[in-house]
């Protein structure tokens, strides 16, 4: 919250051209927080109430912020579609790794064999990589942070937002109730920026997909990196835009007309 309040105060954003959604979860609720426009929706629908937004009014910015559950188990359809038609939306996904308002369930991003509440003996599927799924589905900015390097979090959320389509920050961040030992500060030395330590280009999907499919194992191998950045960065034609030029070429109706010029028997 912090480092969007500082991308917030930097960019002179203001608050009624910004319209803050979230679903159901810990994150959730930091709408609330802002002085902005802002929808508390239902658990796995920011993203369907954010497409509403940006269709009925595109002159306004629109952020969806929600956890590993809420965006990558129910809400997953609504994510895959939104990026493969290139809405002009940034997703800010907190990624605890588990669902923490129903104490300590195991999501879709928790590392197998995590033992929550519902799977004590341990998750027994693959853990989701998010970086990866992004991408594929046809995110047109994918990028990662982590919650213990607040500067280049807020680097990445400004990124973001200055992107103009569909864009993903996944946030590397602790439950301090539940799950606080994926994201110790002192794995902090673990954490690498793929932009700047490994010269990678985020205009080069193929080593953005190589980078991506490389960074899921850092819980479990103490010696890997956790790596962060701009992992991918295409322009493309928002459906926004899309929707511009046909109404150019179409004719505008009223419906009160319309519907007057009907004749029901």
């Amino acid at each position: 919250m912090a480092a969007l309040t500082r991308v917030f105060s930097q960019k002179q954003i203001d608050p009624l051209k910004t319209n803050l959604i979230s679903g159901i979860g810990c994150s959730s609720r930091m709408p609330l927080y802002f002085q902005t426009f802002g929808m508390h929706t239902l658990h796995g629908r920011a993203i369907p109430v954010a497409i509403g937004s940006r269709l009925s009014r595109p002159d306004i910015k629109t952020i969806v912020i929600g956890g590993d559950g809420d965006l990558f188990s129910i809400g997953t359809n609504h994510f895959v579609h939104a990026a493969r038609k290139n809405f002009d939306i940034t997703v800010i996904c907190i990624d605890n790794r588990i669902y923490a308002m129903t104490k300590n369930q195991a999501s879709p991003t928790s590392t197998i064999g995590y033992q929550g509440n519902l799977t004590p003996y341990g998750k027994l599927s693959a853990v989701l990589n998010v970086v990866e799924f992004s991408i594929s589905c046809g995110a047109t900015f994918v990028s990662r942070a982590h919650c213990n390097s607040p500067e280049h979090l807020q680097e990445m959320i400004s990124c973001a937002m200055d992107h103009n389509g569909f864009s993903l920050v996944h946030v590397l961040a602790p439950c301090k109730t539940f799950n606080k030992e994926s994201f110790l500060s002192e794995k902090c030395h673990r954490v690498i920026d793929i932009n700047k330590d490994l010269a990678h280009d985020p205009t080069d999907r193929a080593a953005a997909i190589t980078h991506a499919a490389a960074s899921i194992d850092f819980d479990n191998n103490e010696s890997s990196k956790i790596p962060v950045g701009i992992y991918w960065k295409h322009h493309s034609i928002t459906f926004e835009e899309q929707v511009k030029e046909i109404r150019k070429n179409t004719r505008q109706s009223d419906v009160h007309s319309i519907i007057s010029g009907l004749h029901i028997s």
